[in-house]
């Protein structure tokens, strides 16, 4: 019985040449290969999607804030009516803004801030002051909460800013901002769009005075 258990123990020994077929053996190192590159792969392809959305709603945002700046200067803004009043900055938000942004952009998550300010004056500082962060390298942002922003449009020859923020949630290239804001629980870059002009000299009458203002 003890020799019957020894030669088969001698068989099942592999022997040198085997071994070193085994190390050599490549089969299924393709699966590994792949299983090893796959996620980051799959991470990069993703984080080049969300770079170019971002960057496609960020001009789409620009070219609606510009737009809806044009209908202010003209004075059609000033003369929108809802049940008689002026429209409100919620309806100013959903009804003038919000229809010229992608579809994929959630009205509820854009902050306007639209505010009146005085003409420029050379032997004073200047109003646009007001709008930089205390850094000096950027606009101060409109509230994320519109119960906190602005909305007067202004009359005829008045100067105007039109402010749009929009939180965009990240998923794989919150690493690349170095302190990326957090926003309901996520983080997210915060995507802002800005224009300044100054009113045509449109009349004011039957128009109302601007709420906010």
């Amino acid at each position: 019985m003890f020799e019957q258990y020894a030669s088969l123990s001698r068989r099942r020994r592999p022997r040198a040449g085997e071994r070193a077929r085994f190390i050599e053996d490549r089969a299924g190192s393709t699966a590994v290969e792949f299983a090893l590159i796959a996620l980051p792969t799959f991470l990069l392809i993703l984080a080049i999607i969300e770079i170019g959305y971002s960057n496609f709603l960020q001009s789409r945002m620009d070219a609606a804030v510009r737009q809806t700046g044009r209908l202010i200067l003209t004075g059609f803004v000033q003369g929108q009516k809802s049940g008689g009043a002026p429209l409100t900055a919620q309806q100013f938000r959903d009804q003038i803004l919000c229809p010229k942004l992608p579809a994929t952009m959630s009205c509820a998550d854009v902050f306007v801030n639209v505010k009146v300010f005085s003409e420029p004056e050379a032997a004073q500082p200047s109003p646009f002051a007001s709008f930089i962060n205390a850094k000096g390298d950027g606009v101060v942002p409109p509230a994320l909460d519109n119960a906190r922003n602005k909305y007067c449009i202004g009359n005829g020859k008045q100067y105007v800013v039109v402010q749009a923020a929009y939180p965009l949630r990240l998923l794989t290239t919150a690493f690349l901002h170095a302190n990326p804001m957090t926003y309901k629980g996520q983080p997210a870059r915060l995507m802002q769009s800005v224009t300044s002009f100054k009113n045509e000299p449109f009349p004011a009458n039957g128009s109302a005075k601007p709420v906010g203002c």
